[in-house]
């Protein structure tokens, strides 16, 4: 409190500022001796990076939905091809052979003109992937399922041989390989029941005509009897019209159900194929050149298969990535990336979904 002078007079304005500018001064220094003194933080040490290198890495399982873009530049979706139909359209075909290609028959009507395709309106082209394809070929001709009548719709007849063998122009089957076909038997039912072979529909969608889909449907509740191959397990209609096919024993086969309904029907698609039988199984795969521009290792489909099981990623080996696939069960860590690894990790896909 400021009181008056001794003679009567009060002090000047500038006189009582100094004053409390020096008793806040004081106080403000008592206030941080009274305070508890903190101490600095200390300086954060050196550390090594305690992050696991990518070999280690392992993440969840993400589920596919049954289905992958394939890279059709690779076998044995080189294979795999489409028959164009003079620009209005086209038919999925497999290469059975260096020079015959294998489609549906109806595929080659034109039921608009009411007419068989003549061959030189037609073209194959395989291991087409969007804006690129590595091997093409003139149709030479063509033969339809004997007793196929277009004219007669979906009668019996016709849905029980719905084939027809194309002679290619060029043998681009040595370009890109081939594959043999296979009918469904009780025996290939229990070598999927038990994890030995995998049924799965691959080639080009009418809504996704530009690249190699794959279709390998899901265990789910409508397994069983028979329902591996319909892989009806939320495909789409598209999905559904893909040519179905079977990997086991390091190989994958056409299931010719799809096109000949019951082996003891095939004797004809044999003939004019001059492939040879031997039980369910007609004609042999092949491997696509060697140097060639198909790549004979499907390591782009390991690398997608790899990563949604949890044990790839962007930044590591597809290769070490199989071995620990490999590892996991029970197989030699360096067993090479083949078909049968490929066929294990769609079943493992099949699990996740």
């Amino acid at each position: 409190m400021f009181t008056d002078r001794s003679d009567g007079r009060r002090p000047a304005p500038a006189t009582i500022r100094r004053a409390l500018a020096q008793s806040g001064l004081a106080l403000l220094l008592l206030l941080q001796a009274c305070a508890p003194r903190q101490e600095a933080p200390p300086a954060p040490a050196a550390t090594r990076d305690e992050t696991p290198p990518a070999a280690a890495t392992r993440t969840d399982p993400t589920p596919l939905d049954g289905r992958v873009i394939a890279d059709a530049q690779e076998y044995p979706w080189s294979a795999l091809g489409r028959v164009n139909l003079a620009g209005q359209g086209f038919c999925n075909g497999v290469l059975i052979a260096p020079q015959l290609v294998l489609t549906q028959a109806q595929c080659l009507y034109s039921k608009r003109e009411g007419r068989w395709w003549q061959p030189q309106e037609l073209h194959f082209i395989a291991a087409y992937q969007r804006d690129r394809f590595l091997a093409d070929s003139k149709i030479a001709g063509f033969t339809p399922a004997p007793g196929y009548t277009p004219a007669a719709g979906a009668n019996l007849a016709n849905l029980a041989n719905n084939w027809a063998v194309l002679k290619l122009a060029e043998p681009i089957g040595l370009t890109t390989g081939w594959l043999g076909l296979q009918w469904r038997d009780p025996g290939l039912e229990a070598r999927e029941a038990r994890g030995e072979a995998v049924t799965l529909r691959a080639g080009y969608r009418v809504d996704w005509p530009h690249a190699v889909s794959l279709y390998f449907g899901c265990k789910g509740r409508e397994a069983g009897r028979g329902a591996a191959l319909a892989d009806l397990c939320q495909a789409t209609p598209s999905e559904r019209g893909l040519p179905p096919f079977v990997m086991a024993d390091g190989e994958m086969r056409v299931l010719a159900d799809f096109f000949v309904r019951g082996a003891a029907q095939g004797s004809a698609l044999a003939r004019q194929a001059a492939m040879t039988r031997r039980g369910n199984l007609l004609g042999d795969p092949g491997q696509p050149a060697d140097r060639g521009p198909v790549r004979t290792v499907p390591t782009a489909s390991a690398t997608t298969l790899l990563q949604a099981l949890g044990y790839a990623n962007a930044s590591r080996d597809v290769q070490a990535a199989a071995a620990d696939y490999a590892a996991d069960l029970g197989l030699p860590p360096r067993r090479p990336l083949d078909l049968s690894l490929l066929a294990a990790m769609i079943r493992s896909a099949q699990r996740v979904e």
